[in-house]
């Protein structure tokens, strides 16, 4: 078998350990790679409930079962950990160059426990593997510090800035530019006093089956590139514009959330388009190897993404693309994820301008948003309540009810008043609100390529404000997973890479012998898994169910007619969904269900 090691890195920081362990074979014919190793992972070296702070919490790090492969857009890798945001799983998928060159390195996992004496950072290549202290990098932002350590000892490096040192719940890892947002892996990184993650590999990772896979290479490209190709449509637009393109159409449909989540719609949402400012595009960023190219850069200061343009933008009522573009590049700078904190900003806002927080905090205040994300990144002053997250916030100034979060992770940029699926993907996600684990508001917006029940790849389009007929978000899910897996882009490889195209990939690579049925059922497999990572860490998440004020209020956009999102509505959906999952009411996967998966864990 070839394609992967069967080699875990294991690092204890407190007694300054490294060793190798073998991984069997059958785990990677079972979980294969990124977050399905990952929960496999996470569930092994964890032993009932853990705190994200302490040296028994796992920070774990797998390449995509495809990363070297060079299979067009499959070279994204993940964190995972439990989150001291939200106290469940912590996932981070990014699309840094890390994942190869660790594989590269001769191994198909890291897992870090422990915590060092000061300040260090982890150190692999193929003749040395060491945990080397790094005292002078403390307080040195992220863009500064990967420099350094590349310049120190080349390959590719993931770090943390000076929000992950001081704990910030919602503190980001980054490299290459490309950010391992939401959750606070940063922040456990910042209490292991882990500063970075450095890797220079030589050694050639070989498929099993490389003419095949220089051919499925090959056909993939042209389905993105070629006229009539399958995701032509949605490379050019990503390419040519990035996810930033969507703000203008978000805010019409009434999606776009403003002003902390009071609207779905923006009157200077064009403004904060791509289309508004392409004249101001400098360079087009992207993950590692992509061709595609998607992060549109404003000025030469940052490229911005479509979910940034609402946290900073619209959600602050802020519509100058400079001011957004300026406190992105601070978030990447200082290690924010950009979402949480645009959320904990927006939610201070409203509450000094209720009264309620002294300062005047003032929304469309560009200026006191850098200021405020400094701050928070040091902890000081507001910025101490602000670096907590929403959930916190809500609680201090006893104004739950206004805080905006699923199981303490802030939503991204769709009110789920007009997106009913996504709403209810908010409530399943495995991490907290979150768009990309079930990924479904194509599939309310026009439609597309999906999965149906049984991994089947079909044409799918859903109603957007209907609460019945939600099986297919858990369907949609598992399909997902299967991206966080193997590695690959959602944004345009759910145009084209069906189940049994992704069991063609892993076939070829690693020596699989899987069809798209199969391959479907690994997806389920590892949602399954993360369900009860959960379980274990919070076992409260099965009665709790926050819906947020701003939700149950009738959106004031006229063309939805008074749409909301109620928690009657939301558990009608959830009933629905945990019957198509094979889960009992309150959402614990079956003894049968277990069975049917081959899932050992039981809840």
């Amino acid at each position: 078998m070839t394609g992967a090691w069967n080699k875990i890195l294991k690092v204890d920081l407190s007694k300054g350990k490294v060793e190798s362990e073998d991984l069997d074979e059958k785990i990677i014919k079972k979980y294969m790679g990124g977050n399905g190793l990952g929960i496999k992972l996470l569930h092994e070296e964890t032993d009932g409930k853990v705190e994200a702070y302490s040296e028994e919490n796992p920070l774990v790090f797998v390449p995509g079962a495809l990363n070297g492969s060079q299979i067009p857009m499959t070279e994204k890798c993940g964190f995972y950990s439990t989150s001291p945001l939200t106290g469940i799983m912590a996932e981070g998928i990014f699309g840094g160059s890390l994942g190869e060159e660790v594989k590269k390195c001769g191994f198909d996992a890291i897992v870090i426990k422990g915590r060092c004496e000061d300040l260090s950072y982890l150190f692999i290549d193929e003749d040395e593997i060491k945990v080397k202290k790094a005292t002078e990098l403390e307080g040195m932002g992220t863009k500064r510090t990967e420099e350094l350590l590349k310049k120190r000892h080349g390959g590719s490096a993931a770090v943390i800035g000076p929000a992950g040192e001081n704990l910030v719940k919602f503190a980001i890892i980054t490299g290459d530019d490309r950010e391992v947002g939401r959750t606070g892996l940063g922040a456990v990184m910042g209490w292991k006093n882990l500063k970075g993650i450095v890797a220079n590999g030589w050694k050639e990772v070989k498929a099993v089956e490389p003419e095949k896979l220089k051919r499925l290479k090959s056909e993939a490209f042209s389905e993105f590139t070629q006229e009539g190709g399958e995701g032509k449509d949605s490379y050019d637009a990503y390419s040519s514009h990035g996810t930033i393109k969507f703000t203008g159409m978000a805010s019409e449909l009434g999606i776009l959330p403003t002003r902390y989540w009071e609207s779905g719609s923006f009157n200077e949402a064009e403004k904060l388009s791509s289309y508004h400012w392409e004249d101001h595009i400098s360079e087009s960023n992207g993950c590692h190897r992509c061709p595609c190219r998607c992060g549109q850069v404003y000025e030469d200061i940052v490229d911005i993404e479509y979910e940034t343009a609402f946290s900073l933008g619209s959600n602050l009522e802020i519509s100058s693309i400079e001011e957004v573009a300026k406190a992105n590049f601070l978030c990447d700078d200082l290690g924010l994820d950009t979402m949480s904190l645009g959320n904990s900003l927006g939610f201070m806002m409203k509450l000094s301008e209720d009264g309620e927080v002294k300062e005047d905090i003032s929304f469309g205040d560009g200026e006191k948003v850098r200021e405020l994300t400094r701050k928070t990144a040091f902890r000081e002053g507001d910025g101490d309540i602000i670096a907590e997250g929403v959930k916190r916030i809500g609680e201090k100034f006893d104004k739950e009810e206004l805080a905006v979060h699923v199981n303490g992770l802030s939503p991204p940029a769709y009110d789920p008043r007009a997106l009913k699926g996504m709403g209810l993907g908010f409530y399943t996600s495995t991490r907290g609100a979150c768009h990309l684990r079930s990924d479904c508001d194509g599939l309310q917006l026009g439609g597309g390529k999906s999965t149906d029940g049984n991994g089947k790849w079909v044409d799918m389009e859903k109603d957007r404000t209907a609460v019945e007929d939600k099986k297919y978000v858990a369907w949609r899910e598992n399909y997902i997973t299967l991206h966080d897996t193997i590695g690959s882009c959602k944004l345009t490889g759910r145009s084209v890479y069906s189940p049994e195209l992704m069991s063609e990939f892993v076939n070829a690579y690693l020596g699989l012998d899987l069809n798209g049925e199969e391959m479907y059922k690994t997806g389920e497999r590892i949602y399954n898994m993360e369900r009860l990572y959960n379980l274990k860490q919070k076992p409260g998440i099965k009665e709790t169910l926050h819906v947020p004020k701003q939700f149950s209020t009738p959106s004031p956009v006229k063309h939805l007619d008074g749409e909301k999102l109620t928690e009657e509505q939301v558990k009608k959906m959830l009933e629905e969904y945990y019957e198509a999952r094979g889960w009992d009411e309150k959402g614990v996967p079956t003894e049968e269900k277990l069975d049917e998966l081959e899932i050992e864990v039981r809840p």
